[in-house]
């Protein structure tokens, strides 16, 4: 697939820009910050890409996309599908305690809601919740992951199951359905960090939203959110615990190739979180070893100090993951693992006569569907050529089965198409 026609969208980035200019010239404080982000357009596909502190990315982000993240929380709660105004204000953000933010993402957040209340001029209302928008909504949004549970699809294979030996990873993210969520999602570009210990890196999720369920950094690692409940798993009920989306961060920004496996392991031995995960982790192919693994994590730090590696079996150059623990605990049967499982298995044993394609890695992202919800977005992953396939849910459709964009990961981290910088 050719790479589709890029449009920009620096007219809104102008405008932002000259926004804060005049309110400097006013003595508007609120506004008196340079807006280090651009917001451009590839194929219909919105690209944030923002830079600096994280104060100005945050800035950055809530100014040029605050808007749609104010439609995105108000919608969520009207739908009514996962609780109602009482239950977000007396019931949700109670659970809020157990929750805690390391002091970077915090700025960052904080950041965030100044960027919207500098252009909004002012407050921000929430329709819905009848007043202005607090840090407390914007980190209950960030943590939604933790507090609603979703599904998701991933698979890895590399060496002798792709024609080229490089590393082709496929990523469903499954989520329920809801009018606010769907055709209101973005690509997310931060350059990495000014001081260079913070790699950078591509995500796709929702405005307002600064962890990471889906994404590859500078290095070709990829990162994919599973969520993971056991029967026989405790439930451990402990306080402290780092919002899902920004450990998956944590350990994105902080993966090199060479490492991966070791650089991750140190992130969720730091962290901990309020419930199980699987973490697929996938890197670019260097001709021997494997280019993939699982690691099952929760908060039970007395079993494997809280986390499990699952790597491929000796034979197989591929690993697969579903929302079950296969590891950690005694594993569970699932459609989507064995039919994903026995698709790859098939090429395996054709012993080198077919290999893995971008097309039939769609093909198997499309056939696991999750009944009930939607696939919202899909990805497949190059990390050899730090290429991303995505595509969105569009028009009741789960996300396979639509248009998809070609994203140059290297190219976006360095504002090398219309309407970036610097």
């Amino acid at each position: 697939m050719k790479h589709k026609r890029v449009r920009s969208c620096a007219v809104i980035c102008s405008v932002s820009l000259l926004a804060c200019i005049i309110n400097v010239a006013l003595g508007q404080d609120p506004a008196a910050q340079e807006v280090n982000g651009t917001l451009s357009e590839i194929d219909g596909v919105r690209v944030l890409r923002v830079w600096g502190s994280p104060q100005e990315r945050g800035f950055a982000h809530g100014y040029l996309v605050g808007e749609d993240f104010t439609q995105l929380i108000n919608g969520f709660i009207e739908s009514g599908k996962f609780m109602d105004v009482d239950g977000y204000e007396n019931d949700l953000l109670l659970r809020l305690k157990l929750m805690k933010v390391p002091h970077k993402y915090e700025v960052e957040l904080r950041g965030l809601l100044s960027g919207m209340e500098a252009r909004a001029g002012g407050p921000v209302t929430v329709p819905i919740l009848g007043r202005s928008l607090q840090y407390k909504d914007v980190v209950a949004a960030n943590c939604m992951g933790d507090l609603l549970r979703m599904g998701c699809s991933s698979f890895a294979a590399w060496g002798s199951m792709t024609a080229d030996g490089h590393t082709l990873t496929g990523r469903n993210m499954d989520w329920p359905s809801c009018p606010a969520l769907e055709g209101n999602q973005v690509v997310i570009v931060r350059t990495p960090s000014a001081g260079g210990k913070e790699l950078g890196w591509v995500s796709v999720f929702w405005p307002g939203l600064i962890g990471c369920t889906t994404g590859m950094n500078s290095e070709g690692v990829t990162v994919g959110m599973h969520d993971s409940n056991h029967p026989d798993a405790p439930m451990i009920r402990t306080r402290d615990c780092i919002p899902s989306t920004l450990l998956y961060r944590a350990a994105i920004e902080s993966a090199q190739a060479r490492t991966a496996t070791g650089d991750i392991s140190r992130v969720l031995g730091e962290y901990h979180t309020y419930h199980g995960y699987n973490m697929m982790v996938s890197w670019p192919y260097e001709g021997s070893g494997a280019a993939a693994v699982v690691f099952e994590h929760d908060a039970d730090r007395n079993r494997d100090g809280g986390m499990t590696i699952r790597k491929p079996g000796t034979s197989n150059a591929f690993v697969v993951c579903t929302n079950h623990f296969r590891k950690r605990y005694e594993p569970l049967q699932g459609i989507r693992f064995s039919r994903l499982r026995s698709g790859l298995g098939r090429l395996a044993g054709a012993q080198g006569s077919r290999h893995l394609t971008t097309k039939r890695a769609w093909n198997m992202l499309g056939s696991v569907p999750i009944e009930g919800i939607v696939t919202h977005h899909s990805v497949i992953f190059e990390p050899n050529t730090q290429l991303m396939r995505v595509a969105f849910a569009q028009n009741g459709q789960n996300a396979p089965h639509c248009d998809k964009v070609i994203l140059d990961v290297t190219k976006l981290l360095a504002g090398d198409y219309p309407g970036g910088k610097k």
